[in-house]
């Protein structure tokens, strides 16, 4: 199946194979290795997973825009262009089958597959980065905060609408635990007593963005330690990828994933909460890396409140793990009805560590 759809669009000339890559809770990535033109290739197809971004023409266009102004700007890395179809299109959709590794295959069809480049020698820094490769992902998600501070915010589609509107998520969390609709309620209450006590942090974000004090900007939105290739040999960074959340939005959250994924030392995913640290060593590299790109064209509130985001966005990916566990696992993949409980536990300590300083 995925040799059919990698025919849609390459000539072909001998198919090598396919295999997953990556850890993305959303879409079904995989790398692609075939012949064409006389030489082997090697590129990554993903099929978008279209529940989530309900528009997905929305979401090429944005990243073909992006694309388009990074390579007329001074970037200093590698665009992961999306390749056409051989018809010239940016999506094949395929409508008849599915293949394996979606938990709900029969639910993604019709299916929108899309191609990029892959970058060879390259990796992401997922498991515990050290400080210094923490500063060169930090520095490459600085460097294209600052390559689009001149792109024309407005012209963004909103590919997830509210996707960081925390007070309509918690809207959606009370709704949530009012209705109890997976009968789960009982085995988060902790949690919730948690969650309800970090309620502050999501106060002030908000009165931050709507009294006007953050500047609207062209920012990632999930700039985890996943989505940031470094070079295997030098550790210097090579390139920023998966741009499909890339639409308006405040810097605070970008820096605040950043946060979320590369300062603890272990996984969002570790049951054991109890020894969970903060690397501080890492927070500072990660800062001062981001901040090399961006400290003259961030506002003084900005980067005031950079650690603000911090705690934000591990309060909200708190709220958004604990909120699809008591719905009944709707929206990220779970290997076991526990997953998204566990993963909120580790939010929330981590969100605890953080307060802590």
């Amino acid at each position: 199946m995925l040799e059919s759809i990698a025919r849609q669009f390459f000539q072909i000339e001998h198919w090598h194979g396919a295999a997953p890559i990556g850890n993305g809770h959303i879409n079904d990535t995989y790398r692609i290795d075939f012949q064409a033109n006389g030489r082997r290739q090697a590129f990554v197809l993903q099929r978008l997973n279209h529940h989530i971004f309900r528009q997905p023409e929305d979401v090429m266009t944005n990243w073909q825009a992006v694309a388009q102004h990074l390579a007329a700007a001074d970037f200093p890395l590698e665009i992961p262009v999306p390749v056409p179809t051989l018809g010239g299109q940016l999506l094949h959709i395929e409508t008849e089958s599915s293949p394996p590794r979606s938990p709900h295959p029969s639910s993604l069809i019709p299916a929108h597959w899309r191609v990029f480049p892959f970058f060879e020698n390259t990796f992401s820094p997922e498991n515990a980065a050290t400080p210094a490769l923490a500063f060169e992902a930090a520095r490459a998600y600085g460097a294209f905060v600052r390559a689009l501070a001149d792109f024309p915010v407005d012209s963004l589609a909103e590919v997830i609408p509210g996707f960081h509107d925390t007070e309509q998520r918690w809207q959606v969390f009370e709704k949530t635990l009012a209705e109890n609709p997976a009968n789960r309620l009982e085995n988060a209450r902790p949690e919730v007593a948690e969650m309800l006590a970090a309620r502050p942090v999501f106060q002030k974000i908000s009165h931050l963005k709507t009294s006007g004090a953050l500047p609207l900007r062209v920012t990632h939105n999930d700039t985890k330690a996943g989505n940031v290739l470094l070079d295997r040999d030098s550790g210097r960074a090579v390139a920023v990828i998966d741009w499909d959340t890339v639409m308006p939005g405040t810097v605070l959250s970008d820096f605040g994933d950043m946060v979320r994924s590369f300062a603890p030392d272990r996984p969002e995913n570790d049951p054991d909460t109890a020894s969970l640290a903060l690397r501080h060593d890492v927070l500072a590299a990660m800062r001062e890396g981001f901040l090399s790109e961006t400290a003259d064209i961030l506002t003084e509130t900005e980067r005031e409140n950079l650690d603000l985001g911090g705690l934000w966005i591990v309060g909200e990916q708190a709220l958004r793990f604990l909120t699809d566990y008591l719905a009944g696992d709707v929206y990220y993949k779970v290997a076991h009805p526990e997953l998204n409980l566990t993963r909120a536990r580790n939010q929330l300590a981590l969100l605890k560590k953080l307060a802590a300083g």
